[in-house]
């Protein structure tokens, strides 16, 4: 059982937990509330849905910043070992209909990352108020990555808390391989992108890395197959990411409404992304003057706080 507590005014209040009351509600929560599933844009939601064939189909689907296609099982209960044989059957089919999914992301006229309809990746998400640990045994044999997230909600008078927690599992192997921070780095940069392109992009990374550090914030840097990303928690707070084999550029999470300095001198400012609620600039010069997007980094990481 998970106890939360909150110190106000040097008072200690306890939490109350505050399930939720059905599987159709914790969906459109998740659909809905920021930041629980930041780096996946939804592209259809069926609940309890079935094919013409009887095969029921995910309650969710999205596609995140790689490509990957993510399926998204939520639970209102705790779950263990008997999810496996579902979650394998929604893999299955969205490996076998890339082009339902495929014409799902067209007539969205989705942004970002399209997936390689040619070689689909299969991601799965189950969210659920507690996982089993010994389910933690089981999705690391089933041949796709597997997160599994706890999720629960907590109130104190009109105050709403969630508490998220990744849980890891044991000897993940996929039948792809799982490209780890170091599997992406720059090495593998340089086999995709221009030397001169990643030699810039690496010292921009350096540069925005101690100028996140010196700012005091404590984020963690996260490699990726098209950007290198800070996050805070589950949470993408900024970043580099390619735009092109040669052109990459600096990504911010924040809201619509947060300033962003449209004149630095070596970035060129791009429109706001609704679909991935970011400010973006391409990188025209390395030499840019970093401080000139403080308001920037302190916005994207109040945002990711959830101030």
């Amino acid at each position: 059982m998970s106890n939360l507590f909150w110190q106000k005014n040097k008072k200690t209040l306890a939490a109350i937990e505050s399930p939720f009351k059905s599987e159709e509600e914790l969906e459109q929560y998740l659909f809905n509330t920021r930041g629980l599933l930041q780096d996946i844009s939804i592209i259809s939601r069926q609940i309890r849905s079935r094919t013409s064939d009887g095969i029921k189909i995910p309650d969710m689907l999205g596609v995140d910043e790689q490509g990957n296609v993510v399926i998204i099982e939520n639970k209102n209960v705790p779950v263990d070992e008997k999810i496996i044989g579902q979650v394998l059957t929604y893999a299955i089919w969205a490996e076998s209909n890339p082009d339902s999914i495929k014409n799902i992301w067209l007539e969205k006229a989705l942004e970002g990352t399209e997936p390689d309809w040619d070689n689909l990746q299969i991601r799965i998400i189950v969210v659920a108020p507690e996982i089993k640990r010994h389910l933690t045994k089981f999705v690391g044999k089933i041949g796709y990555p597997v997160d599994l997230v706890e999720l629960k909600r907590f109130v104190i008078d009109d105050n709403e808390f969630i508490l998220v927690s990744e849980i890891e599992a044991e000897g993940q192997q996929t039948a792809r391989p799982a490209h780890t921070m170091q599997e992406w780095g720059f090495d593998f940069y340089r086999t995709e992108h221009n030397m001169k392109s990643v030699k810039d992009m690496e010292r921009v990374v350096n540069d925005v890395e101690k100028y996140i550090k010196s700012l005091g914030f404590e984020l963690e840097k996260k490699f990726n197959k098209h950007y290198v990303g800070f996050k805070y928690g589950f949470s993408n707070v900024c970043g580099v990411d390619w735009m092109g084999s040669k052109s990459f550029g600096l990504y911010f999470k924040v809201p619509k409404h947060a300033p962003s300095p449209k004149q630095v001198q070596g970035l060129e400012y791009r429109e706001y992304s609704e679909r991935w609620k970011q400010a973006q600039y391409k990188v025209e010069s390395v030499d840019f003057d970093i401080e000139k997007l403080r308001s920037l980094f302190e916005a994207a990481y109040r945002n990711a706080r959830g101030e």
